[in-house]
């Protein structure tokens, strides 16, 4: 059995069909319509796109054009600028007083803040100097009365204490 036949006859899944005359009708389309595109389309393809280089062409002449009399009043206009050396003088002396102006402004308001951080902190620590009095005072006057209480409660009886356990429990009733 030939390699064509063999083909014909199984096909091998991917690239050809089954049966070898489809390959050859198919190609003989193919060729048809490609000459008929070439034929009747070409043509017109060609006029468009000689059309395109031409329009392209004409836009290209109308920018060099546009550019060249750009160009010139630039020219133009650069010859008639004044000198700006002067005012660039001007303008770098006027920036440097102004940043002088600025600095002075910043170390004269950073100062200020200084001054008035010291003074808050000043002020904290006689704060804090007052609350520590008063927190030692507290903690003294709780040691003091812990003490007598332990001397007073030493020196009671049972009935004494017990008497002022009582009135201590009542004082917290009526507290509550």
């Amino acid at each position: 059995m030939s390699f064509i036949n063999l083909l014909a006859a199984e096909g091998n899944g991917y690239h050809l069909a089954h049966d070898i005359k489809e390959v050859y009708w198919g190609s003989a389309a193919f060729f048809i319509v490609a000459g008929l595109i070439w034929w009747k389309a070409a043509p017109a393809i060609r006029n468009s796109l000689a059309t395109r280089t031409e329009r392209i062409s004409a836009e290209l002449a109308e920018a060099r054009s546009r550019r060249e009399a750009a160009e010139t009043a630039l020219t133009a206009s650069t010859s008639e600028l004044p000198d700006l050396s002067a005012e660039e003088t001007r303008i770098r002396v006027e920036a440097t007083e102004t940043a002088a102006r600025l600095k002075a402004d910043l170390i004269a308001k950073a100062e200020a803040e200084a001054e008035g951080v010291r003074e808050r902190g000043k002020a904290d620590v006689a704060t804090r100097k007052r609350q520590a009095r008063a927190d030692l005072q507290a903690e003294i006057a709780d040691a003091a009365r812990r003490a007598a209480e332990d001397m007073v409660r030493s020196d009671l009886d049972a009935g004494a204490q017990s008497n002022l356990i009582d009135a201590y429990i009542n004082e917290v009733r009526q507290m509550s």
